[in-house]
Parts: structure tokens; sequence; C-alpha cells
């Protein structure tokens, strides 16, 4: 089993039992793995910023429901669901890259769901969303394909027999040994495949 697999099977089955302390490890983990292979600091990043202000929001809501006067305890829960909702973007951005660089869309639809679920969190109906926008990404994380082609940036090799363009007699332009696409003399990399020149 490769570290993609080892990876994708933990974030799975940490983000099914994240109300654990186990599965929040598990899903970490995953998504660090994740986080490598596609070489994408904004999906380990963003869940990490989510969870740090996620925390922060918890010890502010048990702070402002532990206080004797209301007055003084409702300030402490409103800025707990203002850092609740900001770490709810974070995670659903961390998701967002997650489906941008595995081609798999219900990364999309979890992100949807966690963000409009975090919004309504305030009538209680949102941690369903939430509840159902994780197992969304469970089924997501264990769906999604090891593809090389997807793990960089989206670029598709030439078709085989494919020879460049040659270069035009009296430009200095160049073209890329492994695409083709024309690039500028001092360039170091292609602009299109991202390969060294």
């Amino acid at each position: 089993m490769s570290d993609f697999d080892t990876s994708k099977i933990l974030a799975g089955i940490g983000s099914l039992i994240l109300g654990s302390i186990v599965g929040i490890i598990l899903f970490m983990i995953g998504m660090k793995g994740l986080s490598e292979h596609y070489k994408d600091r904004r999906i380990y990043d963003g869940l990490v910023t989510g969870g740090i202000l996620l925390i922060a929001s918890w010890i502010m809501f048990f702070i402002g429901a532990a206080t004797i006067w209301i007055l003084i305890g409702i300030p402490f829960i409103v800025v707990a669901f203002i850092l609740a909702i900001l770490s709810a973007k974070s995670i659903r951005n961390c998701f967002h890259a997650i489906a941008e660089r595995s081609g798999e869309n219900m990364f999309n639809t979890a992100a949807k769901l966690i963000w409009i679920g975090a919004l309504l969190s305030i009538i209680l109906v949102g941690f369903i969303l939430i509840w159902v926008g994780f197992i969304i990404a469970a089924i997501g994380f264990f769906t999604i394909k090891d593809n090389k082609q997807q793990s960089t940036c989206g670029y598709t090799p030439p078709p085989p027999n494919t020879q460049p363009p040659p270069p035009t007699t009296g430009t200095k332009s160049n073209f890329c040994p492994n695409c083709g696409t024309s690039i500028a003399p001092d360039a170091t990399f292609c602009s299109n495949c991202g390969k060294q020149i």
C-alpha cells in the first residue's frame, strides 16, 4: 500500500469519527500525507488554521456559557461564533484545494455543506450539515485515485510520436523539449508543463 493510499484511508476514517480524539488525529495525519502527495501546503495549513480557530472558539464558548452574568457571557459566545465561522472558512478552503488537486468534486460539496452548516450552527441545524459534509468528504477520500497527472497541476503529456514544432527562423523563441510549447529564450521552466529546460 502506497503512502497515498494510507493517507486517504486515514483521512477517510478520521472524517467519519471526527468527533473523537482518535478521529481528529487520523484525519490530521491523513491530510498531512495528502498535502505532501499533492505538494500543496494549502491542504494541511488550512486544516491546522481551522483547527486552531475551532479550539479557540470552543474555549470562548465555554467561558461564555460558564459565566454567571448573561451580559458578560454573551460577548464571549458571539466571539466564539465568529471564530467558528473563520474556522469553517479555513477548512472549506482546505477541501477546495483537495478538490482542485485530486479532481474529486465531492470535496467541493463537502466544503459547501461545512460552510453552510457553520453559518447555521447558531440554530443547531448547522451541526447536521457539518456532519453530512464530513461524511461526503469521507466518501471522497475513499474514491480519489492516485493520478499523477492530476497531482501535477493538470499537466497532460503530449501524445506519443508528437514532435515539437521547429523554431521559426529570425525569432529568438525556443520550444519546450517536453511538450513543444513556445517559451522565452531566457526561460528556465516551461510555462505550460512546468518542466525544467
